[in-house]
């Protein structure tokens, strides 16, 4: 499969088929994630593969998550853009459900050079960069096989990295349900962007 038809069909999914993904074809995504780029070159990246359901259920406890629409809720999001408007509405109910039922859950660790609550600086965010290019290619390897996901970002690190006792000098990047797509998930289209729009050659 070419590059360009891959990165084509590489799409946010967040309702799932309960087959199982086969091992081989994770095992191949995490090993192209370890090919990212990494800002010292020591990809310093770990990932926790979540199977059991009471991690699963712990995991969820560390953040809020509303499970319906509620209208305060959609009062949140009212003066969005329809695109925007229609991911989150779309995204924040299934929360809970997809990081309890998705086939497949994956927890991505990297090793911050500054604190995000101590950088002061682009410079010092690199390793953050790092591993979100070793995300991106996890998820383009799993698109290839037909495998799809959606990155979550939590907030409550400290209570994940207690449940899953990961060590204190490192952080976590993204929780990532994943697995095929289910015959009814939904998919929020792409905004289409005209490049001639967004190029600016020499200055802006």
């Amino acid at each position: 499969m070419e590059l360009s038809e891959v990165i084509n069909r590489r799409r946010t999914v967040r309702d799932f088929s309960q087959n199982k993904v086969p091992f081989k074809i994770i095992e191949k995504a995490l090993r192209t994630g370890l090919k990212a780029p990494s800002y010292n070159h020591l990809k310093e990246w770990d990932f926790i593969l979540v199977r059991e359901d009471r991690h699963r259920l712990a995991l969820t406890r560390t953040e809020e998550m509303i499970e319906e629409i509620t209208n305060e809720l959609e009062q949140a999001f009212k003066d969005y853009e329809n695109l925007a408007k229609d991911m989150y509405l779309d995204a924040i109910p299934k929360q809970k459900r997809m990081i309890l039922t998705a086939p497949e859950l994956l927890i991505v660790v990297y090793k911050p050079k500054t604190q995000v609550s101590e950088s002061k600086k682009i410079y010092d965010l690199n390793c953050l960069v790092s591993v979100w290019c070793c995300i991106e290619n996890i998820l383009l390897s799993l698109a290839e096989d037909d495998v799809f996901g959606v990155t979550f970002i939590p907030k409550n690190t400290p209570g994940i990295k207690k449940i899953f006792s990961i060590p204190q000098q490192l952080e976590v990047a993204a929780i990532i349900p994943f697995g095929y797509k289910a015959s009814h998930a939904k998919i929020i289209p792409q905004k289409e962007i005209q490049l001639e729009s967004k190029l600016h050659i020499n200055t802006w």
